[in-house]
């Protein structure tokens, strides 16, 4: 079957969404939420950003996507560089999978930004970066480096890098290393992403509850990383986080994670 590789519009927003959407969640309240905010995350990326987005399609079915942005628009990395582009991620229906679709999207991508782009101001982009963080439910490291990505020094969150060009010696990013850090609070703040509808709400929604089940009353507050990254800056945070009583509790596998927080409070 012909694979055909389609850039995101406002007409096609939805088929990003269908794409790691299964039947099961579809109707579940909180995935639903998390739908239209990343609907809504999609559409304003496009519309001030550019096409940041790409769908795969077999037979007029969206099967796969990869999503990206400039890594200088991504709001909670501070850079000077203008030529990189972030990856928050390649997905492929689990129907579709072992068919080259993920190799498809993502040779399109190198094919188009190895040539002066919009997104770009017309220049070029000469590195993609991606995470090395194997967050529960979201392990895609691996994959990128069977695809060439190499592991790098630099803050786990732009842990993998892929050149479109030869690498200059010694080259590195601007983004701090170290991080997030403590701070004085009391209370609960969930640092999310919208990019993925489930861990912009499903995720969110399930910490509130168990924190809700473990002390009762307990303040909690989410942050929009997009919306609200100034926070997210001042604590050096570079990915979703959930900070409880001042100490941040990064993405893991589900079991320490829930007893970090219980722990914590």
């Amino acid at each position: 079957m012909d694979v055909e590789i389609c850039d995101l519009t406002e007409i096609n927003v939805d088929d990003a969404l269908a794409v790691c959407t299964s039947d099961k969640w579809r109707d579940v309240p909180s995935y639903r939420r998390g739908l239209k905010v990343r609907r809504e995350w999609l559409l304003r990326l496009y519309r001030t950003v550019g096409t940041c987005c790409k769908i795969a399609y077999i037979e007029n079915d969206p099967v796969g996507m990869i999503q990206y942005t400039p890594l200088h628009r991504v709001p909670y990395f501070r850079t000077k560089r203008k030529d990189v582009l972030y990856i928050h991620c390649i997905f492929v229906k689990r129907d579709y999978r072992g068919r080259g679709i993920g190799s498809k999207l993502l040779d399109a991508l190198i094919d188009e930004m190895k040539k002066p782009n919009p997104l770009f101001e017309a220049n070029t982009c000469r590195l993609f970066v991606t995470t090395a963080r194997e967050r529960f439910a979201f392990k895609q490291p691996s994959y990128f480096l069977l695809k060439g990505f190499t592991k790098t020094d630099d803050n786990v969150d732009i842990g993998l890098a892929y050149w479109l060009f030869e690498k200059k010696p010694e080259e590195r990013l601007d983004i701090p290393v170290s991080g997030p850090i403590q701070v004085a609070e009391k209370g609960v703040r969930i640092f999310y992403s919208p990019f993925c509808q489930y861990y912009a709400s499903t995720w969110t929604e399930n910490i509130r509850k168990f924190v809700e089940e473990v002390k009762p009353h307990t303040k909690v507050e989410q942050v929009n990383l997009w919306t609200r990254p100034k926070e997210a800056i001042r604590r050096v945070v570079t990915c979703p986080v959930t900070y409880v009583n001042g100490t941040p509790i990064p993405p893991m596998d589900p079991d320490p994670f829930w007893e970090t927080i219980k722990a914590k409070l």
